[in-house]
Parts: structure tokens; C-alpha cells; sequence
């Protein structure tokens, strides 16, 4: 939503109600995802990015992304 709010990109639906029309599951973000962000490097710069790949190699979720950045990280990627 930050990036709706400075123009860079046009949200006009409720992306909750989508995803839960749709099934997904919402993951919070938690104090113990936070904990990895003290000591990840910065290979990459945006801080939203660092919190995906916390949550990732927090919960051993997969990430699918095409930064080829993402893989510094010792997180799971896919279709990269």
C-alpha cells in the first residue's frame, strides 16, 4: 500500500478481501521474523524486501521472485 500511496503502482480493490476470496492465507509478520533483520546483510536495500526474506528463513517458506539479489540470502527460492 505504500507504493499505491506514492503512485508507483494502482491498487483499486481491497487486496485482502481478494486474497480471501481466493484462499490464501495472510502471514503476520512477527517479533521473531523481526529478530533475523538485526544481522541480515545488506545486499539489498529495500527494507520490505529484507522482511520477505526474514519471514522466509524464519518459516522456511519459499520465495518466487526474478532479483537476483534474493540470492545472497540463504533463503528458498523459486523460478529464478
Amino acid at each position: 500500500m505504500i507504493k499505491s500511496s506514492i503512485g508507483k503502482l494502482n491498487v483499486d480493490f481491497d487486496p485482502v478481501d481478494i486474497a480471501d476470496k481466493s484462499g490464501f492465507d495472510l502471514l503476520d509478520f512477527t517479533a521473531a521474523d523481526a529478530l533475523l533483520l538485526q544481522d541480515m546483510p545488506f545486499h539489498h536495500r529495500d527494507p520490505f524486501d529484507h522482511m520477505l526474506i526474514a519471514q522466509s528463513i524464519q518459516n522456511r517458506f519459499h520465495l518466487m521472485t526474478n532479483d537476483s539479489k534474493f540470492h545472497l540470502y540463504d533463503c528458498q527460492l523459486i523460478g529464478c
